[in-house]
């Protein structure tokens, strides 16, 4: 494939509309309350967030009262996706998909309870956890696959593990 083939394939993949995903790794203990702990490096542009999926280890999660992803955005409300410590123990999945409810009160489906909500992350914010209450306890992993939608060309962002 020529060098200009390969420019046009990396411009149509990176351009205003394309999705992708990216995988972040939470541990338990890791997750704080009086400050918000960043997982994402800063986006290169605007980008839709589409859906989150929160999946727990044979652990889960422990300590706080709601796990919070957030963004340090200007504009909009931080929390995209809260949830109840206690809905997020040992092999739980939560899932945000645009179009779902904003809250639900039952756990069976996997829609989380309290706040789930399809937002943008701001060019130059990051994607951020925090616990309400108290801080996380234990070795519990949440990982979050979280599917992003480009709105401005080669908007990006990278997953910080914590």
């Amino acid at each position: 494939m020529s060098s200009f083939q390969q420019n046009i394939k990396h411009m149509v993949r990176r351009s205003a509309g394309q999705m992708f995903w990216r995988k972040i790794t939470v541990t338990s203990s890791a997750i704080k309350t009086a400050t918000a702990t960043d997982v994402s490096t800063a986006a290169t542009g605007e980008l839709a967030i589409l859906e989150v999926i929160a999946r727990t280890d044979a652990t889960g999660l422990a300590g706080g009262t709601n796990f919070q992803l957030l963004s340090n955005n200007v504009s909009g409300v931080a929390n995209i996706l809260v949830e109840t410590i206690a809905n997020l123990g040992a092999n739980a999945t939560k899932v945000l998909r645009v179009g779902s409810a904003a809250a639900d009160t039952t756990t069976a489906d996997g829609t989380p309870t309290v706040t789930s909500l399809a937002t943008v992350l701001e060019s130059g914010k990051k994607l951020q956890v925090q616990n309400s209450a108290a801080v996380g306890t234990g070795a519990g992993v949440l990982t979050l696959h979280i599917k992003f939608e480009r709105i401005s060309d080669n908007a990006d962002v990278q997953s910080v593990n914590i």
